[in-house]
């Protein structure tokens, strides 16, 4: 049906984005922390690597400042003259210097005004670049190894210009060596293994100015459209140092870059890897929660559904029943359902059927009496005045008549009708007035005593004996002393007419419990008892199972203790007799 499709849809799409939204906050936070702990882990490991590399770089550095000083120093002699000994010391010691574990592509030795004096070079017949005026003064200005600045050759081989001056015994400039080393062959052993990082890992070495001086990057080729400007960038140049950099190169690409300065030497070392790369065993795992998180998803609908289907379906149930009872058929009836819960709601939905049903009827039941209530009150009114002139002439005529005995008996029989007649006129008077209360704090006791007043002859008649039992001691009672007593009186009367000859009619008073207001009046008489299968038509008017009854006595009763918020109540003794209850739980309200 259409309510059922659409609340089953509703229920349905709440529920299943109730279980889909943590699950995608669960995947993206699962994401977002795997990643950080990837990127920490990753930055820690080209820490690492950073620091390994760095050691072998200042050995290295060191190796090679040690060479050239101690080319430096051969000479002996004081004079500024360089003699042919000298020249053929620092021809040997320079060719040495091919064989270790730098590789030049030149090594020449100039004098003081910059003339050849001696050449080396790793090819005969290679072309070598005169140092620049730049280079030469400051080479003459520094005390130890100078790098200038490095170039590129023909063949894309980066070249670093190498300075060392060659001083006499007084500290004099005797000569220059200047060096071209290739820096791509001569740190290939330390930089160019990069098996300890992922494949795409690359490692840079630059001095401060940006340029770069080696690189492991096999793709760094003339083809390759970044240049030093836009390959190094400028933070990781100038710091932060030993800290994690994420960017993208110049060809767009994502990766993760550390750098660390070397201030021996003025250059920064940095590795680089290529973020997805590294990330790559995050997206397998991602892969796997995404299947994962798959399956979840359709058990989330499946139990989406089936939980929609749960409760949509007994509403709609509902839905019919209430269309049903509409219709006209009262006792339509919602059927039991598999879950507790619901069967409980269905159970409570079909009581409350039963209980308006009831009330339906105790209404029209009640609309009834009060229709007759008012149809008898007119009758009574109408039929008083002409049967108490009935009873006065039935007197008089009695009087007339008491010497003949059969006359005298017909006309006191005529007379006890005419009183029994009056009698229920004033029950069907008194059941028809409405009852307004007058509340007033009273006493049990002395209530109970004028009842008994009021009885004591009758109960006399069968010398029944009306004792009072008082449990709510000196405590005052607050209702409405005339209409209770009414009641009593009515209790009273009916226990002593049902009650054997010498027996004791009880007239109990008790504090109704965990009630600080609350009393109970209880009248036990020792009869026959009640029959089990009507005591629920007792306080039904009309009912009665005298002969003289009229069924207003009990009625009358339940209403006074209705009115005062109370019930009534009617039960067997297991010794013998019944018992009627009159319980007030409350204060009653004029």
């Amino acid at each position: 049906m259409p309510f059922s499709s659409n609340l089953k849809r509703k229920i349905f799409t709440y529920v299943a984005i109730a279980g889909l939204v943590p699950l995608l906050i669960f995947a993206f936070q699962n994401y977002f922390f795997g990643k950080r702990a990837i990127e920490k882990l990753e930055s820690e490991h080209m820490n690492y690597a950073l620091k390994s590399r760095m050691l072998w770089l200042r050995e290295w550095s060191r190796h090679t400042k040690k060479e050239f000083f101690r080319l430096g120093s051969l000479p002996t002699n004081i004079d500024q003259q360089i003699t042919q000994d000298d020249i053929k010391a620092l021809q040997v010691a320079a060719q040495s210097l091919f064989h270790g574990h730098s590789r030049y592509r030149s090594l020449t030795i100039y004098s003081p005004k910059w003339t050849i004096i001696r050449q080396i070079t790793e090819t005969p017949g290679k072309e070598v670049n005169h140092p620049s005026d730049e280079f030469k003064q400051k080479l003459k200005n520094s005390d130890e190894l100078f790098f200038g600045p490095q170039y590129t050759t023909p063949e894309k081989n980066l070249i670093l210009p190498l300075g060392q001056t060659i001083m006499d015994r007084t500290g004099e400039p005797l000569a220059y060596l200047v060096a071209e080393m290739d820096t791509g062959k001569s740190l290939e052993r330390i930089l160019g293994d990069t098996s300890d990082l992922d494949k795409s890992g690359t490692m840079y070495l630059i001095n401060r100015e940006g340029s770069l001086l080696y690189h492991s990057d096999p793709y760094h080729s003339a083809e390759n459209p970044c240049s030093d400007s836009t390959l190094i960038a400028p933070t990781l140049v100038n710091g932060p140092f030993w800290t994690l950099v994420k960017r993208r190169d110049c060809s767009g690409v994502p990766v993760l870059s550390v750098s660390a300065p070397i201030p021996e030497m003025n250059w920064v070392l940095i590795i680089q890897v290529d973020k997805m790369q590294a990330l790559k065993e995050l997206e397998k795992y991602m892969g796997i929660g995404s299947c994962t998180a798959l399956a979840v998803l359709l058990i989330i609908l499946i139990i989406s559904w089936r939980s929609a289907s749960r409760l949509a379906d007994p509403l709609d149930e509902l839905a019919r029943v209430a269309r049903h009872i509409s219709s006209g058929n009262h006792q339509e009836r919602l059927p039991k359902f598999k879950d507790s819960y619901l069967n409980n709601v269905g159970e409570a939905f079909n009581s409350m059927l039963d209980t308006l049903e009831v009330n339906k009827k105790s209404m029209i039941q009640s609309i009834s009496l009060s229709a007759v209530g008012k149809l008898s009150s007119s009758i009574v009114h109408e039929m008083r005045n002409p049967l108490s002139s009935v009873k006065i002439n039935l007197q008089a005529l009695g009087r007339k008549v008491k010497d003949d005995p059969a006359y005298s008996e017909m006309a006191a029989i005529a007379l006890t009708q005419v009183k029994r007649l009056e009698s229920m006129f004033s029950d069907l008077l008194q059941f028809s007035k409405p009852i307004e209360l007058t509340p007033e704090e009273i006493s049990f006791p002395q209530l109970a005593d004028e009842a008994r007043e009021i009885l004591t002859q009758k109960a006399a008649d069968k010398i029944i004996s009306l004792e009072i039992i008082n449990h709510l001691g000196s405590r005052r009672i607050v209702a409405d002393k005339k209409h209770l007593l009414l009641a009593v009186i009515n209790l009273v009367d009916n226990a002593v007419q049902w009650s054997p000859p010498e027996s004791i009619v009880q007239i109990i008073g008790d504090p109704l419990p965990n009630q600080a207001e609350g009393f109970i009046i209880t009248v036990k008489d020792q009869g026959p008892g009640l029959n089990e299968q009507f005591i629920e038509k007792l306080f039904q008017p009309f009912y009665t199972t005298r002969e003289t009854g009229t069924g207003l006595g009990l009625a009358n009763v339940k209403k006074i203790v209705e009115f005062h918020g109370g019930t009534v109540s009617a039960t067997n003794v297991s010794t013998g007799g019944a018992q009627f209850s009159m319980i007030f739980e409350k204060r009653p309200t004029p």
